[in-house]
């Protein structure tokens, strides 16, 4: 009888299993995406729906918009700047956070980018954000070597690897409560049909909305035009001076746009740039010199006066002008007491006179 071949050893192997919180985590996102799918809103996983609050709240991390390759405008975050802020607030993190902090760390707090890198996995695990990278319009164009990587990006993809890493960059998934969305909503939709109404808003509401759209002009522009004198005088002299220097970023938010006050920078100009520097203030030293020996300032003054109030006199005349505008009111109901006693009045008047010439023919 032929021997039996032998059996190869068996190798055991240690299956190792995922700690309890990552299951949670990912147990509380398939179930937030099933309440998605539903219609309803999502149950975020109450353990790192802190973490998620700290960071987006008024001392949070910066955050900014970009569109997403195939969706719609999104809100990111920078690897960096996630890293900063858990690392330098400590304090802040064992008070709010502390359920987070005891899933992930034991309860210890943030100390290094293996730590940093731990909570931010949670919170992908938990569909609270996902990873992205830049994503061009035209990758041959951006693809060249002295091409600086963007800083913030305004066009993102989601990466096939959703590993944290300090580096990247996180798309917001989180939306927390939606009361405020729902107020902002209903603004929306009540100054939507406020403008659909404005054709019979009361005279005196559409004048005040024509000072209003005038005066907030006039602050724009002016800021406008004090931003480029003050650049161009400090530009003459070798610096670049800005005053609210993202006021016309479209990626910046409200607040943002007036963030910082200014900017300065030391320009690296070479002679040629020296020489165009020094001709343009020689240009602009004559020409103030030549207005100033044919105007004054208060004529200045008077001419921007003027003008202003012309301006605001144009757009009453435009408004008193549209269809409707010129309708009689309604009398009041003095206005008719007063017609009726005026009425009354010229009905006796008559009567009296008719008597008195039939009295007079009577008598002769």
């Amino acid at each position: 009888e032929a021997p039996r071949p032998a059996e190869p050893p068996r190798i055991s192997r240690a299956v190792r299993r995922p700690p309890q919180h990552s299951r949670a985590a990912r147990a509380s996102a398939r179930e937030a995406m099933m309440k998605q799918g539903d219609g309803k809103e999502p149950e975020w996983d109450p353990t790192f729906e802190p973490v998620m609050k700290a960071l987006l709240g008024k001392k949070g991390i910066k955050t900014k918009s970009a569109s997403e390759v195939g969706r719609k405008k999104v809100d990111y975050f920078r690897g960096k700047d996630f890293k900063k802020f858990l690392l330098e607030n400590e304090t802040l993190l064992k008070k709010k956070c502390s359920a987070a902090l005891a899933a992930a760390l034991d309860g210890k707090a943030p100390a290094d980018d293996k730590d940093v890198e731990r909570i931010g996995n949670e919170l992908i695990h938990g569909s609270f954000c996902y990873r992205a990278m830049y994503k061009p319009i035209n990758p041959k164009s951006e693809s060249g070597s002295d091409k600086k990587p963007k800083k913030w990006p305004d066009r993102l993809g989601r990466t096939p690897n959703q590993s944290f890493d300090c580096d990247g960059f996180y798309v917001i998934t989180y939306e927390g409560g939606s009361g405020l969305q729902h107020f902002l909503l209903a603004l929306i939709i009540a100054g939507v049909l406020l403008a659909c109404m404005f054709p019979v808003w009361p005279m005196w509401a559409k004048v005040g909305i024509w000072y209003l759209s005038v005066i907030f002009l006039s602050v724009y522009f002016g800021l406008l035009i004090l931003r480029m004198v003050v650049y161009t005088m400090f530009w003459v002299v070798g610096f670049d001076f800005w005053i609210f220097p993202n006021i016309n970023d479209e990626y910046c938010g409200f607040l943002d746009s007036f963030q910082p006050l200014y900017s300065w920078e030391k320009r690296k100009d070479d002679a040629l740039m020296l020489l165009v520097r020094f001709g343009s203030l020689a240009i602009a030293a004559v020409a103030i010199k030549q207005i100033a020996e044919t105007h004054s300032l208060a004529d200045v003054q008077d001419f921007v006066t003027s003008s202003y109030i012309d301006v605001l006199d144009w757009g009453v005349e435009k408004l008193t002008a549209l269809p409707g505008s010129d309708k009689q009111a309604l009398p009041s109901l003095e206005q008719l007491q007063n017609q009726k006693d005026l009425d009354d009045g010229n009905e006796t008047n008559g009567t009296n006179a008719t008597d008195w010439g039939n009295g007079s023919g009577g008598v002769a």
